[in-house]
C-alpha cells in the first residue's frame, strides 16, 4: 500500500513538471534598433587662397556688360569690392585715392584689368546698381561695377570689407589679398602709396609677392540675409571727410 502511494506521488509531480515545462510562457525577444548612420557633413565651401588658382566669376555690369575671369586670361586682374555708401569706400574714390591708382596702373601696363565688384544687398537690386552707377557718373570714372546681388562670388572670394582689394596674375593666381593701402584713416588722401601698386609693381618685375596679405579694413560688405555681419573689418575711425554709413 506504501508502495502504491509513493508511486502515485512521483506520477503526480514529474506529471505537474513536464506540465509546466509545456505552458511555460516563452519571451518576446526584444528587437534590435538599427544603428542609425552618422550624419554626413555638408563640404564645407572652399574660400579662395594667395597661390591658388582664383575662383571663376561671371557677371554683369552697371551698363548691362557681361565680363567673366576666363576672359582676361593673360592680363593682371584687380578686384575691387565696392559699395559707394560706406565711408571708408566713399573716401578712397572722393579723394581721387583710386583714380590715381588705376591711371598708375594703366601707366604701367595698359593691359590691366580693374573691376569694382558690389555684393551689397541691403536694398533692391536696381537700387544698388543705380546708386553705384550714378557715383562713378558724377566722379567721371568710367570703371565696371560688376553685381554680385547673390553674394555668391564675393563668399568665394572671402571679401569681408568695402574696400576690400584682389589681385590676379596673368595666370589666374591670386597673388594678393587684403587693404588697399595702410591708410586707413585716408589722411594721406590720393598720396596715399597703395598696396596694389606694389603688388603690380612686384609682378612686373618678375619678383615674389610679397607681403601677400594685409588686413583689409572698411565697413563690412553688406551680404544677403546677414546685413553685413560676414567678417565686418576692423575699420577703425571713419576716415577724415567721410560721411556717416547710410
Amino acid at each position: 500500500m506504501f508502495k502504491l502511494l509513493v508511486t502515485l506521488v512521483m506520477a503526480t509531480s514529474l506529471s505537474t513538471s513536464m506540465y509546466a515545462q509545456t505552458e511555460a510562457p516563452t519571451e518576446t525577444p526584444t528587437p534590435q534598433e538599427t544603428p542609425k548612420k552618422p550624419r554626413e557633413k555638408s563640404p564645407e565651401k572652399k574660400t579662395a587662397e594667395v597661390g591658388e588658382q582664383a575662383p571663376e566669376f561671371e557677371l554683369v555690369d552697371q551698363n548691362g556688360n557681361t565680363h567673366s575671369l576666363e576672359e582676361y586670361k593673360g592680363k593682371i586682374v584687380v578686384l575691387e569690392w565696392f559699395r559707394e555708401k560706406c565711408p571708408y569706400c566713399k573716401h578712397t574714390w572722393e579723394s581721387g585715392l583710386i583714380p590715381k591708382l588705376i591711371r598708375d596702373l594703366k601707366d604701367m601696363d595698359s593691359e590691366v584689368v580693374y573691376l569694382a565688384v558690389n555684393s551689397t544687398a541691403n536694398a533692391p537690386k536696381e537700387e544698388v546698381i543705380e546708386r553705384g552707377k550714378e557715383f562713378l557718373e558724377e566722379l567721371e570714372v568710367d570703371v565696371p561695377i560688376l553685381s554680385d546681388y547673390s553674394g555668391q562670388v564675393g563668399r568665394e572670394y572671402g571679401a569681408r570689407t568695402t574696400p576690400h582689394l584682389f589681385v590676379i596674375d596673368a595666370e589666374g593666381i591670386l597673388v594678393y589679398q587684403g587693404a588697399l593701402s595702410d591708410d586707413k584713416r585716408g589722411d594721406e588722401g590720393s598720396k596715399a602709396e597703395t598696396h596694389i601698386l606694389r603688388v603690380v609693381t612686384q609682378l612686373e618685375a618678375g619678383e615674389e609677392v610679397s607681403p601677400s596679405y594685409v588686413q583689409p579694413w572698411g565697413c563690412g560688405v553688406k551680404y544677403a540675409n546677414d546685413g553685413g555681419r560676414d567678417g565686418r573689418g576692423k575699420g577703425g575711425r571713419r576716415p577724415r571727410g567721410g560721411s556717416g554709413q547710410r
